[in-house]
């Protein structure tokens, strides 16, 4: 049961790398989405070869950094599903160990039972005996 709660942990840390990373990732594709439309305004409107090189450079570097995220996105992705495998596997042990628990117990408690009824059956058939002797049967 530790390591099914262990797992949930671990599986819920693994959501929030993925939610972090789209978010990151989103952001950067409206940063480079951003600055391309910008370098197309000011292209048309006129810029200095040196100045249209610099902004491509930066878009590459944007664009780089997307790809990068991206890739570090799936592998945290995947990160996730093999957490949640794991996860599934420790809770559906937990469940199967909470069964078998469950079913021990109910046993115990019909055993008790069963031997509380002999008890009271031996108890009876005792008193029964007794009332028996008394009355000189």
């Amino acid at each position: 049961m530790r390591n099914e709660r262990r797992q949930a942990l671990a599986l819920a840390e693994a959501e929030r790398q993925v939610r972090e990373g789209e978010l990151k990732l989103a952001e950067l594709e409206r940063y480079h989405g951003v600055y391309q439309r910008d370098f197309g305004v000011r292209a048309e409107v006129g810029m200095t070869a040196g100045n249209a090189r610099t902004y491509q450079t930066f878009l590459v570097r944007i664009a780089e950094a997307v790809s990068e995220q991206l890739l570090l996105l799936e592998r945290t992705r995947a990160q996730h599903a093999d957490e949640l495998r794991k996860w599934g596997a420790a809770a559906s042990r937990c469940a199967a160990l909470n069964r078998l628990l469950e079913r021990r117990e109910l046993a115990a408690r019909h055993q008790a039972e069963k031997s509380a009824q002999a008890e009271s059956d031996a108890h009876a058939q005792r008193q029964w005996v007794l009332k028996g002797a008394r009355r000189g049967h």
